[in-house]
């Protein structure tokens, strides 16, 4: 990966070309991202299998650590089943207008 003044560079493709020639942007995103572009504007990028896990392990880990500091600074809440109960209420209903 190239560093240039304003950080990281990766590997670009546009998404017409991505979709034409989908084989070789599957190739590329197990070795490294690839940026997809359309009209030249970043519109996604592309991952292994095994970066996007390394992601998800380094936010659940950020998670934690966030949530075990609020517990030594005391900015924690004890919830009761009832209210633990109507949370779910609350959440399930959300879920199924949406």
């Amino acid at each position: 990966m190239q560093q240039d003044s304003e950080g990281p560079t990766m590997k670009t493709m546009s998404a017409t070309a991505a979709s034409k020639e989908f084989g070789r942007f599957i190739d590329a995103a197990q070795r490294e991202p690839v940026l997809l572009t359309k009209k030249d504007r970043p519109v996604a990028v592309t991952v292994s299998v095994a970066d996007w896990e390394e992601l998800l392990s380094l936010r659940i880990e950020r998670g934690i650590a966030a949530g075990l500091a609020d517990v030594a600074a005391g900015r924690v809440v004890e919830m009761t089943d009832a209210a633990l109960e109507q949370r779910l209420a609350r959440f399930r209903t959300r879920s199924a207008e949406a």
